[in-house]
């Protein structure tokens, strides 16, 4: 065999050994199914549903692809990326050769004679990963910048949960704004009424005490509410990186599409579908690899070098006086005293793994409680906003008996203060549980790993 020959296949055997664990994806038990899902789930999973479709507000849906564009999170996200790319790029480029070139000239003597030389060259480097540091480091950084990839998936997924969820509080405010304009207009014509009454001698100034206390109450309501809409406003601007100011209104609450189904799909299959289980995972990945980098420092290391190009004694570049040189070497790194730096390097490696390693079998546990509760969530506001639909329907009746009951003299002006107060609030209690039934969808779909595809 060819010396040449003979010493690539040295290398390439020495360099095939990679030491240090490979990385095996911890083993999490799984439920059978989710708390609250289905009794016999199929693959089929609201989380695989992408965000246009689940969400059919044409305002919403331009939200939140403005959101995407332009939120801060997002673009700090992407530069991350690149950051992660250039991190991967200049960490694998340690397993090639190292070629740069060098040029120089120097005149040196002692009064006479006085000689000068100059010379091109150059000069390549390799060090020979016997035992696998520099595949390990790269290995390392290829997960840190899936993680990273990953974690951009979980930034624009908690964005499109955000916009989703401040949209709903805009439109249940706008809702609330209704309910409360009009109950001020009705409390202003029984507030003309019981004065009328009080000058006619039917009534008396305390049941016109009290329907004005009806009209301020709802006015400070109100205000209350007014102050509530445009902070809101101004949160979904900054989420789509805007100046503050209005926000255009789409679909009400109660014209809002839902699903006719929410399927939970397997447990297995969220840990391929959430982005931030991917992060927990790539991030085990990276600190299982670098256990691998801190136990090949404990064995030796080899570095090549070589140089070659030609030398001149004439700085002015005589061609018959130069001459090619050149020098080849090669230094072994043999580890043998360092006052345990190396050994506290592996410590703190292995230390890492097993913390990052906790962190995914939690982060994975966390994620099928999510799920549970969200299920739950959605599922039981779903009933409470039935019942309180049914509870403001009754009491909207009860206020047109007890006006027609005052007008008529049967009772006295506390029966309909009353039942006002309670009708206003049955009403503002029903738009917030219509939107708690948007959002507990929002962040159903958001647990289940939708919203970044």
């Amino acid at each position: 065999m060819r010396p040449g020959v003979l010493v690539i296949c040295l290398v390439t055997a020495l360099t095939s050994c990679k030491v240090g664990p490979n990385y095996k994806r911890p083993a999490v038990p799984a439920p059978p199914q989710f708390r609250a899902g289905e009794t016999q789930p199929t693959e089929a999973s609201l989380g695989d549903t992408k965000w246009f479709d689940l969400f059919q507000d044409e305002t919403l849906r331009g939200l939140i692809r403005e959101a995407l564009q332009a939120n801060y999170d997002i673009r700090t996200a992407a530069q991350r990326v690149l950051e992660a790319q250039g991190q991967l790029s200049a960490t694998r480029s340690s397993l090639f050769p190292q070629l740069n070139g060098q040029a120089g000239a120097a005149r040196s003597g002692v009064k006479s004679p006085i000689e000068s030389t100059a010379g091109v060259f150059g000069v390549a480097s390799w060090e020979i990963d016997l035992f696998g540091k520099l595949r390990r480091a790269t290995e390392a950084a290829r997960a840190e910048l899936l993680a990273t990839q990953e974690n951009q998936k979980a930034v624009m997924q908690v964005l499109v949960a955000e916009v989703a969820s401040a949209y709903f509080d805009l439109r249940e405010y706008e809702a609330e704004l209704v309910f409360v304009r009009e109950s001020i207009q009705t409390r202003q014509e029984s507030l003309r009424l019981v004065i009328s009454r009080e000058q006619g001698g039917v009534g008396n100034q305390l049941e016109v005490d009290q329907a004005k206390t009806l009209v301020e109450t709802a006015q400070a309501n109100l205000a209350l509410l007014d102050r509530g809409h445009e902070q809101t406003e101004n949160a979904i601007n900054f989420l789509l990186g805007r100046p503050p100011g209005p926000v255009a209104s789409g679909k009400s609450l109660t014209d809002q599409p839902q699903p006719p189904q929410v399927p939970a799909g397997l447990p297995s299959a969220l840990l391929e579908r959430r982005p931030d289980l991917h992060v927990a995972e790539q991030q085990l990945v990276a600190a299982n690899a670098r256990v691998g980098v801190a136990k090949a420092a404990f064995f030796p290391s080899i570095n090549l070098t070589a140089s070659g190009g030609f030398q001149t004694t004439d700085l002015l570049g005589v061609i018959s006086r130069s001459g090619g040189a050149f020098t080849m070497g090669g230094i072994v790194d043999l580890p043998i005293f360092d006052a345990g730096r190396r050994a506290g390097n592996y410590k703190i490696a292995k230390a890492q793994h097993e913390e990052l390693l906790i962190n995914y079998q939690r982060a994975v546990n966390g994620a099928f409680h999510d799920v549970s509760d969200a299920l739950v969530g959605y599922q039981k506001t779903k009933e409470y906003t039935i019942s309180q639909s049914e509870l403001a329907e009754t009491l909207r009746d009860q206020i047109r008996v007890a006006n027609m009951r005052y007008a008529g003299g049967v009772s006295s002006y506390l029966e309909v203060l009353d039942t006002e107060r309670q009708r206003l609030t049955a009403e503002q209690q029903l738009a917030q549980a219509q939107r708690d039934v948007l959002i507990s969808l929002v962040q159903l779909y958001k647990s289940l790993g939708g919203g970044w595809q």
